[in-house]
């Protein structure tokens, strides 16, 4: 397993002194890139062999307090090459003293960028089983559609030259952002349990996107974001909120 020390920055930090959500992928992304750099390269050597991961499943859960501002953490990872296209990836994040306070399970494909179709990693980075490697649960918990649902909130905006990230779409650590901060609930008094999110493509910049929300139970929201003259819906999202303190 990989493991990486983190001290939590300013910059990084929410209103309440703990760390952003965003932040918080950014570093498992940031990690998960460093655990396999000697193995498949940095991620600009990757793309200039003609390769990029793409997520497609997204799975967090919270289960202690979240680090706060200069407080170190242990961010740790492991991944699991063995589901035919799929690669998953675990993220564990601990206190100085390894006691868990958040869990992540992630999807990725390779994608030959010049045939635009996904490959097998095993067969173009051959060393992919080598180390920091664990047996890992294919299985997703389902996100229910939004057709079957009334619709509670629609917001619609065009993408930002920020949100995108180095393959020229939309980064997944943005779509969080957005499906947060647009919820409909009390952000100061609830914070997420869960978030479970299914990826299909990629929002690019200028693009118009429509996000769609329903409560499907107490606290419970699905979020559907549309991209503009596209049928399929680019990204799915079920949050779990809870009260603070609870």
């Amino acid at each position: 397993m990989y493991t990486r020390e983190i001290s939590v920055q300013p910059s990084n930090c929410s209103m309440f002194g703990t760390i952003k959500l965003k932040s918080l992928l950014d570093y498992f992304q940031d990690t998960a890139g460093l655990a396999v750099e000697d193995i498949e390269g940095k991620s600009s050597e990757l793309i200039a062999k003609g390769y990029a991961w793409v997520l497609t499943r997204y799975e967090i859960e919270f289960i202690g307090n979240l680090p706060t501002l200069d407080e170190k953490f242990l961010l740790k990872t492991y991944h699991d090459p063995s589901h035919g296209y799929n690669t998953l990836r675990v993220f564990e994040v601990q206190n100085k003293n390894e006691n868990p306070l958040a869990w992540a399970k992630t999807s990725w494909l390779l994608l030959d960028l010049a045939a635009g179709r996904p490959v097998k990693a095993a067969a173009h980075i051959p060393n992919i089983s080598l180390r920091d490697t664990g047996e890992i649960s294919p299985d997703f918990r389902d996100i229910p559609s939004l057709n079957d649902n009334e619709i509670l909130k629609s917001v619609k905006f065009p993408v930002r030259f920020h949100d995108l990230d180095y393959n020229s779409h939309v980064n997944n650590a943005v779509y969080f952002g957005w499906v947060y901060d647009e919820t409909p609930i009390d952000l100061i008094n609830y914070e997420l349990k869960t978030v479970c999110a299914s990826f299909r493509s990629g929002a690019k910049f200028e693009e118009k996107v429509t996000l769609n929300y329903s409560q499907i139970q107490e606290n419970n929201f699905i979020c559907e974001i549309n991209r503009e003259n596209v049928k399929k819906p680019s990204a799915n999202f079920l949050c779990t909120w809870q009260k603070k303190g609870e």
